[in-house]
């Protein structure tokens, strides 16, 4: 019993003083006792070698012990498989509240040099919000770019337009909504100084959940436009439709059309288009294709009445 209380003496103080003390070193010596001695001296001899003896047993239980509540060694930095794992960086949007307005804004320029040179920007801006019975949507567009044909000749401007677009729905029950859409059109090449559009609507949700969204609309139009440097305005008959897809958490499909005709001659025509592609590559950051659309049946004098325009860029979720 005596030589077990000393073994857990031993031990505890040994843990208390390796804890209290990071590195240290020591020599332990036991004591030699010399030949020779008398009864009492070889008792008293034996007595201390085991005292001896439990002691250093207690100092080595204390280092495990200190070592078993130090810090565990940095495996990561040794590169052993029981390192912890780094967080794999989620393209996943957190949840978040409906009533808030989706804000973003996309980017996207090309730059060729040598034999020809070209560049190209496009800038959009998007706001958005659908909560309770009430969708709107801002949108804005900028696109320029110009080109030469070889080194030595000088750039010029093949693309230089700008769109606006405002857009209301108001549900009237699970399926029906009313609404409105108002357009702002320029383009220098198409010779377009300004183009305005007016839509009273009224509309359906084809299919409307978390995953997929089809809503497809009819109405009324008043167009105020200028172009090839003459001013006109009519009224037309508009339909369009809006399509979204959520593949996934972090990928989407989505497209757009309106086409507009004009009440007064039927050979008078708008198409405006967009098909698009959107995969996260962060959680704030998209990567997005588009294909962009517009044609005017009666262009300007010496205009082509169809433009094209394919554009990659980098949208941020504000």
């Amino acid at each position: 019993m005596r030589r077990k209380n000393r073994v857990r003496e031993s031990v505890v103080l040994a843990g208390h003083f390796m804890r209290r003390v990071s590195c240290f070193s020591f020599n332990f010596h036991l004591p030699v006792i010399p030949n020779g001695t008398d009864e009492f001296g070889k008792k008293r001899g034996s007595e201390m070698k085991k005292r001896s003896f439990f002691t250093a047993v207690g100092l080595v239980l204390g280092v495990l012990v200190g070592e078993s509540q130090a810090q565990p060694p940095s495996f990561a930095a040794k590169g052993l498989d029981g390192a912890p794992k780094k967080a794999e960086p989620s393209c996943n949007a957190e949840p978040k509240d409906p009533s808030i307005w989706d804000k973003s804004i996309t980017a996207g320029f090309n730059y060729t040099e040598g034999n020809s040179k070209t560049s190209s920007l496009n800038l959009n801006g998007k706001v958005f919000r659908d909560y309770q019975e009430e969708a709107w949507r801002f949108e804005m567009d900028y696109n320029y770019g110009n080109a030469a044909d070889s080194p030595d000749s000088q750039r010029e401007v093949t693309k230089n337009n700008f769109r606006a677009n405002a857009d209301y729905k108001h549900t009237l029950d699970t399926v029906w909504f009313a609404g409105g859409n108002t357009s702002f059109a320029y383009d220098e090449i198409a010779d377009l100084n300004y183009r305005v559009i007016l839509s009273p609507a009224l509309g359906a949700y084809v299919v409307k959940d978390d995953e997929t969204t089809l809503s497809l609309e009819a109405g009324p139009s008043y167009v105020f436009e200028k172009l090839g440097g003459r001013e006109d305005d009519f009224a037309a008959a508009r339909v369009a439709d809006r399509w979204l897809w959520k593949v996934s958490q972090t990928a989407s499909l989505y497209q757009s059309a309106e086409y507009l005709i004009s009440f007064e001659d039927s050979s008078d025509y708008i198409f405006n288009g967009e098909v698009g592609v959107e995969a996260a590559l962060t959680s704030k950051v998209n990567l997005v294709f588009a294909v962009r659309d517009y044609y005017i049946n009666q262009p300007a004098e010496d205009r082509q009445p169809n433009d094209v325009y394919t554009i990659t860029g980098l949208k941020v979720n504000l």
